[in-house]
């Protein structure tokens, strides 16, 4: 399968992601330009043209999903398989427009109301568009597979927050220095003897060793997070629906869309 969008940026702020993404010279520009590709995003989720869409032809994205920058559709995509992972405020918005000097780069930005979560849903959705408008060879993509490894994600990052505190402080033994005895006065000296031999000095006794301590870990390691894209293997390829061809046909005698979407785009 092509890559025919590459996720060349990712900035997070405090309540947005913009995203720097480039279409492949092999991808198209505008959705229009290959219908049935369109076609194939539509049936794998189909509330996408129920989005409010402002600044096209119409007030939802089924006005403008048949003749629009696939940078638009990107957005959209990325934005209703947020919606179905319930795990965002009920606004979910976005908004697309070109880069002012090459016209196959976009920015897009997204309601970040947690960055993991969107950059995530960002590739899922990068993944989609790559299988739709490479042919759509099977395996088909399976969103609720993909949807049910975003919340998977989210709750293993969260359910690790209480394994990341550190529990346990090692006791290191430390000797107590002996009380120094304090000094006498010295006496008067009394007329030199004839010296004694000295006794032999004796051997210090060998310190007790210590019992180890048992090793335990600081923390628990964070475990290797699995790929949330999934699909399903499907022998039958369903035809495109009849409301499909209606609204993709209708489309395609549609003035092409504005490049930038300024206003965002919601749900």
């Amino acid at each position: 399968m092509a890559e025919l969008i590459d996720i060349q940026q990712v900035r997070i702020g405090p309540k947005n992601l913009i995203a720097r993404v480039r279409l492949d010279e092999a991808a198209p520009l505008m959705t229009s330009e290959d219908l049935e590709a369109t076609a194939r995003v539509y049936r794998l989720l189909p509330r996408i043209v129920e989005h409010a869409c402002k600044g096209d032809a119409g007030d939802t994205f089924r006005d403008a999903m048949g003749n629009t920058e696939l940078a638009h559709l990107l957005e959209h995509v990325t934005v209703e398989l947020l919606a179905q992972t319930d795990l965002t405020d009920d606004m979910i918005a976005g908004r697309t427009w070109v880069d002012e000097v090459d016209d196959r780069t976009y920015e897009i930005e997204l309601v970040c109301p947690d960055d993991v979560l969107v950059s995530a849903a960002l590739s899922c959705a990068v993944w989609i568009l790559d299988w739709a408008y490479s042919g759509g060879e099977e395996p088909e993509p399976d969103v609720k597979a993909i949807v049910g490894g975003l919340v998977s994600l989210i709750e293993r990052i969260e359910g690790q927050g209480e394994d990341l505190v550190v529990d346990y402080v090692p006791q290191v033994a430390v000797n107590e220095p002996e009380e120094l005895d304090e000094p006498e006065e010295p006496e008067e000296p009394k007329e030199p003897e004839e010296p004694e031999e000295p006794e032999e000095p004796e051997e210090p006794e060998e310190p007790e060793e210590l019992a180890p301590e048992p090793e335990r870990p600081l923390w628990t390691p964070a475990p290797s997070v699995e790929n949330t894209r999934s699909f399903r293997v499907n022998t039958n390829v369903p035809e495109v629906e009849a409301e499909v061809d209606q609204i993709m046909a209708s489309l395609e005698s549609t003035p092409a869309a504005p490049s930038s979407h300024e206003d965002f785009d919601e749900i």
